[in-house]
């Protein structure tokens, strides 16, 4: 990345034009931050911690999610400001120089893809009428005494060779699956929490909590991730240090981008700089964002890569 680079950033500090109008729905979030690389906030004699500055860049949409009409109403300038704000609350302030930012934080947004089941559960029926069948058939022959055969089920072996057939689709399926969950679990910040309800428990009463984990992550959501680097180290050598990290989300049915990125940043903004240590469920009101003019002082001249997937570790 070219030393050059200045982050996109609010003019004169944070803008406070934007009014959250609290309403009556709410919006469940899902929240997992993480910190790494030696990072630790400094306490401040009352009690809070220390002011750091910060730069701000635009990342964009990670890589293997989407969009929607609802996300392409959301302008940068617009969850840069409700980002600078929150961020703000929490001692995080935009710097006025290069040489003063310690922090390189970078916005992204989008939607993940969900898994279509339609062919995978085609299979599972299918497999599950072709051994039915065959059992059926294996029944009738005993009770004929091995030389009965209902000839409309067709020859045995033809009812083996579509379980076979039906089997090697869903391996197939499944590899899809996975192909899909496993990134938006990284994205999403559900792997460890995942992992974590995969043992034992499944079969001993927890078997819910990893459904309802899997559930999440197949169907579409929301997400906004925060990611800081060293904003020096990434200047003088190149390398993107992470430091920490903030993963929000909602589920995309029922809801819409716009109307739920400022409840998403708000249950996310009390983990900027922490680490949440597991998955986080709360409620947020939803809010009607009204803004003013926005002035910048300039965009990134080199974006800086995509947050990696295995950064949820």
């Amino acid at each position: 990345m070219s030393p050059r680079m200045q982050a996109a950033a609010l003019t004169g500090g944070l803008l406070l034009s934007a009014a959250l109008l609290s309403g009556a729905d709410t919006v469940a979030t899902t929240v997992y931050a993480r910190i790494g690389n030696g990072y630790k906030r400094v306490p401040a004699k009352d009690g809070s911690y220390k002011p750091e500055y910060y730069a701000l860049s635009n990342g964009g949409r990670l890589e293997g999610t989407t969009s929607d009409n609802t996300i392409d109403r959301v302008t940068y300038p617009e969850v840069a400001e409700i980002a600078s704000k929150l961020l703000a609350l929490q001692n995080f302030h935009y710097a006025q120089s290069k040489e003063q930012a310690k922090l390189l934080l970078v916005l992204n947004w989008g939607e993940t893809l969900s898994f279509n089941g339609m062919n995978y559960n085609y299979a599972v029926q299918q497999l599950s009428r072709a051994a039915e069948l065959l059992a059926k058939e294996k029944m009738y022959a005993k009770e004929a005494g091995g030389e009965g055969r209902d000839i409309a089920m067709g020859e045995p072996s033809t009812k083996v060779d579509a379980m076979t057939e039906y089997l090697l689709m869903l391996r197939m399926e499944n590899k899809v699956r996975d192909d899909i969950n496993l990134p938006n679990a990284k994205i999403l910040g559900y792997l460890d929490a995942i992992n974590d309800a995969d043992g034992i428990q499944r079969w001993a009463g927890g078997g819910d909590n990893y459904n309802d984990l899997l559930s999440d992550i197949e169907e579409p959501r929301y997400y906004l991730v925060i990611t800081a680097y060293d904003f020096p180290e990434l200047l003088k050598n190149g390398t993107k240090r992470l430091l920490w990290q903030t993963r929000v989300s909602v589920r995309s049915p029922g809801n819409s981008f716009d109307q739920t990125f400022v409840p998403m940043l708000k249950s996310a903004s009390s983990y900027f700089g922490r680490d949440s240590g597991k998955l986080v469920r709360s409620e947020q009101e939803k809010a009607r964002v009204e803004l003013g003019d926005l002035k910048f002082l300039g965009e990134a001249r080199d974006k800086p890569e995509e947050s990696p997937n295995n950064e949820n570790k």
